[in-house]
């Protein structure tokens, strides 16, 4: 008797425990098809940027020995550690490479897992799918295992393949592994920190802005302690971002440091399934705040209906831009009072604010095309048959959702041209420079508005491609940045949105490139209002 109910309690206890993961490799395979493009584009993308900036940089940059010579030492200056650096050992044209764009390889890493993460778990959640999943066999964290197991594939394949791609710009095997593991232990440690946050909010892009915060406070971390000391000082070691880079590529290599992103990401993905085991399905940690019975007489209108669901997104992005702003700005001194004969004649200073100004303008079409794609999101779930079921047509919800967007997108760059000439003008004495990089920002918003109605036209007339914006976007970007390096033909580059505004150093304003891109842009907006009418919504 007692022998049986021992051997009860302890397969019960074991299939209790095994049947939370029941259905995992099902949810692997599903998950891994559905990415199967998205994570092809990510990886094949941070790939391909190995090779392309090396050659960019060696084609443009350090194309001699003395050039390197220079650019190393500019790079050792502390303003120019916060944006890349540290440069350890000997300079070669492989280390000037780390120490230039190491830090954006392992953002993009980071930011493809928080994607990642989000999508196979929270935004399962907010569609209802996860409910229909888990009325089939599946166990309560099969879906968050899956999201990991998917996690750790895909840091493997970006390891492996940015290890083969740095081997063919030159580096030693042993070196190029180390790099492709440190973007590989990044990328699971903010898979780790998604993971969390997926649990804490109730909506995918809550998740993704408290992983963002904390990318961003890792970011600033790392800044800070390069420039305590040349090769990191304590406040380095408190960012993961800096725990990738103490690897020393290169140099006095170690594989350490990696150990401690693999243990935080251990800790963080124990402490999500603790979390997970403690909410009920489509819940949150943080309970959303519940609404007003009835809406104020101003929000009654579909204009401020629009802009109540952006206001969140809004104003995430504007103190971003702020802090971001601030902390470039601060470094225009530094490379104002830049003597390298590599700048000889160039007002350094300046130059580098046109550069911030034209990221600003970048950043911005971000907002301006995930904003859009909200509105595709929120047909495809079906919350605007609601709305349209009323007195407000389409034409009206159409223009209310663009209109406000169109606002953010020129309110934006303002506040972030602003914060930029503030930190310039600290650095620099000249408080003639707030003025001028606000107007600056201002006045490259007609090219973002043309971003925005990209996707809007397509929202329209071709609802199922609207995720071609980013093309639009990322080609833009790409032609205007590293066009002229690749000595590509100007007509080439004249197809960017991005390159008819002038902006080095600090543009002055076009009036018929301007003239020419906000009627481009007023087009657009009218084709995907044309495409609107005339098709019929998803019906989720």
């Amino acid at each position: 008797m007692t022998t049986t109910v021992t051997r009860a309690r302890g397969r019960t206890g074991s299939r209790a425990a095994s049947s939370h993961l029941t259905g995992t490799g099902a949810m692997v395979r599903l998950a891994l098809r559905r990415d199967r493009i998205k994570l092809s584009i990510w990886l094949i993308a941070i790939t391909a940027l190995v090779p392309r900036f090396y050659y960019a940089a060696v084609n443009a940059v350090v194309p001699t020995p003395a050039a390197l010579a220079e650019a190393s030492q500019m790079i050792r200056v502390s303003f120019m550690r916060v944006l890349g650096g540290p440069l350890f050992g000997e300079v070669t044209t492989q280390s000037y490479f780390l120490a230039a764009y190491w830090v954006e390889f392992l953002l993009a890493a980071a930011i493809m897992n928080m994607m990642l993460m989000t999508r196979h778990t929270r935004a399962e959640e907010q569609t209802g799918r996860a409910e229909l999943i888990r009325a089939a066999v599946v166990g309560r964290h099969a879906q968050l295992t899956a999201a990991l197991v998917v996690a750790v594939i895909s840091n493997v394949a970006l390891a492996a393949l940015t290890t083969a791609a740095t081997i063919s710009i030159g580096f030693p095997a042993g070196s190029a592994l180390l790099f492709g593991a440190s973007l590989a232990a990044t990328g699971l440690l903010f898979a780790g920190f998604t993971a969390v946050t997926a649990q804490v909010t109730e909506h995918p892009r809550g998740a993704n802005g408290l992983a963002g915060i904390v990318l961003f406070t890792a970011w600033l971390l790392r800044g800070a302690g390069a420039l305590q000391s040349q090769e990191g000082g304590p406040l380095f070691w408190l960012s993961p971002i800096g725990w990738s880079q103490q690897t020393r590529v290169l140099s006095d290599e170690r594989w350490w440091p990696l150990g401690l992103s693999v243990l935080l990401a251990g800790l963080l993905v124990a402490g999500a399934y603790s979390l997970a085991s403690r909410r009920d399905l489509g819940a949150s940690l943080v309970a959303p705040r519940p609404g007003r019975a009835s809406a104020p007489s101003w929000l009654r209108s579909p204009f401020t209906l629009a802009l109540r669901l952006q206001q969140a997104a809004i104003l995430a992005w504007g103190a971003a831009f702020l802090a971001v702003g601030l902390v470039l700005g601060a470094m225009t001194g530094g490379m104002a009072e830049t003597d390298l004969p590599i700048f000889s004649g160039a007002d350094f200073g300046r130059a580098w604010i046109s550069l911030m100004v034209f990221t600003g303008s970048l950043y911005t079409g971000v907002f301006a095309v995930l904003s859009v794609l909200r509105l595709r999101v929120e047909e495809v779930r079906g919350r605007i048959a609601p709305v349209l079921a009323g007195p407000t047509g389409r034409s009206t919800w159409y223009w209310s959702s663009l209109l406000v967007t169109a606002l953010a997108v020129v309110v934006l760059p303002v506040v972030y041209g602003a914060a930029l000439g503030v930190g310039a003008a600290l650095s620099t004495g000249e408080p003639g420079l707030v003025g001028e990089v606000t107007w600056a920002s201002l006045i490259r918003a007609p090219e973002v508005l043309v971003l925005l109605t990209v996707p809007a036209a397509l929202l329209g007339l071709a609802p199922r491609a609207v995720n071609a914006a980013w093309a639009v976007l990322v080609y833009s970007g790409f032609m205007q940045v590293l066009g002229s390096y690749m000595n590509l033909p100007e007509w080439l580059v004249n197809t960017s949105v991005l390159s008819h505004l002038p902006w080095h150093p600090l543009g002055s304003f076009a009036p018929v490139a301007t003239a020419v891109l906000t009627v481009l842009a007023a087009v657009l907006a009218i084709l995907g209002l044309y495409g609107l009418r005339r098709r019929d919504l998803a019906s989720g």
